[in-house]
């Protein structure tokens, strides 16, 4: 493995990305994000219709992304030897079986079993398609499929807010996984038929197989993956972390807002977030062209987001929640780094670098979030006010960004654009 950006090659051109290829792989990833959030709006509904408690319905939640993150590696290896086609779209069918059984159960243990199957089946809804592209696309198109498929995924989260407890309210939560589950078996069919199996194809002619015995430590270990670690946990990680939880409390802890003026509020931010992966999608590219290079545009990413988040720790109001909007244009350029880093390994390994990214953005996701509660509890507990409490750990995690992009800029081993 070497640092060297690998180029197209003439093989590359035995896929063409036509829209039933990409609706595809789109339809999957709008699916999967949707199954990821919506456990958060029918939570009403299951403690009622169920009696769990807070507990049991936490539990709901994380067992999604025990699932998700405990097979990424395994899912890494699968992309490499059997392709994106084959992969997702037999996940997709125990995706399938997940929701059918969490629309029927009766009981925490079947809807845990059933939350199980579902994350491990939208496992690779994600890194499936970006395997795919990094094999099949030349260089220059990555940053724009990666931002279509984010754009993707952003219409599934918005889709599980109001439309999924609509239909929740209407014809019930057992209807609504009923759907999930249909949807689910009609994607995977799509993926079956409509993508061919051109990523299999260039891994199969690749002149240098022992590339197939890679191993998850060799490539923590490697310097590339070493410099990005730190900025991967506290800026994406740390972004999910925020988005998927501390969001919400932030604004009615530090800036008073009510719960309906914060639910609006979030759903602007998501808003935002959607027109800021669409405009990437054109504008990455065309910076790119100009010499404005994916590396320096990530750069910009991480600037942007210590910038907002100074600006969010300085200004508490209930008008302040508008700097989560300034904040959204920077998240794709972060989110670029993981498509720069695809694109500094051979294709041949390319499921296993992504996972491997995803597996390290997960992890940060997790410990990020648990830890912006744990640092909440013990300032609390040391006799600081709520609102002191959120302020001090969101600094906290400031200071990590810091220290993280200081880290990265510190490393001497170059990224796409460096």
């Amino acid at each position: 493995m070497t640092n060297k950006q690998h180029t197209a090659d003439p093989k590359q051109s035995s896929a063409q990305l036509t829209i039933p290829l990409f609706l595809s792989f789109v339809s999957a990833y709008f699916l999967s994000y949707a199954l990821r959030s919506v456990n958060a709006t029918i939570a009403p509904l299951l403690a009622t219709d169920l009696k769990l408690s807070a507990g049991a319905l936490g539990w709901l939640s994380s067992a999604y992304f025990l699932s998700f993150a405990g097979v990424q590696w395994q899912l890494g290896v699968w992309l490499d030897r059997h392709g994106a086609r084959r992969t997702e779209s037999i996940l997709l069918t125990i995706a399938a079986l997940g929701c059918a059984i969490f629309a029927i159960s009766e009981s925490l243990f079947s809807l845990s079993i059933a939350r199980i199957l579902i994350g491990l089946g939208v496992s690779a809804c994600l890194m499936a398609p970006y395997s795919y592209f990094r094999r099949c696309f030349p260089p220059g198109k990555q940053a724009q499929l990666a931002m279509w498929m984010l754009i993707g995924g952003t219409l599934g989260s918005l889709s599980a807010t109001q439309p999924a407890f609509f239909l929740a309210l209407q014809f019930g939560w057992r209807s609504l996984f009923a759907l999930c589950a249909l949807l689910l078996a009609l994607s995977a069919l799509a993926l079956a038929f409509f993508v061919p199996d051109a990523d299999r194809s260039l891994v199969q002619q690749s002149s240098e197989p022992d590339r197939q015995h890679i191993r998850l430590l060799e490539l923590l270990k490697h310097p590339t993956l070493i410099r990005i670690i730190p900025t991967t946990v506290f800026f994406s990680g740390g972004f999910v972390a925020l988005q998927s939880l501390w969001v919400g409390p932030w604004m009615v802890d530090a800036l008073g807002l009510g719960n309906d003026a914060t639910a609006q509020a979030l759903l602007y931010f998501n808003f935002a977030l959607l027109l800021a992966y669409v405009l990437m999608s054109f504008v990455s590219p065309a910076l790119d062209k100009r010499g404005i290079t994916l590396g320096r545009q990530t750069l910009f990413g991480f600037y942007w987001f210590i910038f907002c988040m100074v600006l969010i720790l300085l200004w508490q109001s209930p008008s302040a929640w508008i700097l989560w909007l300034m904040l959204a244009p920077g998240i794709p350029a972060v989110i670029l780094l993981q498509t720069q880093t695809a694109l500094l390994f051979p294709k041949e390994i390319a499921g296993r670098v992504l996972t491997t990214f995803n597996l390290v953005m997960f992890a940060g996701a997790f410990a990020v979030q648990w830890g912006i509660g744990l640092a909440i509890d013990a300032c609390i507990w040391a006799g600081m006010q709520r609102d002191e409490a959120i302020w001090t750990s969101f600094a906290v995690l400031l200071a990590a960004q810091v220290f993280s992009l200081w880290f990265y800029q510190s490393r001497k081993t170059p990224l796409t654009g460096d």
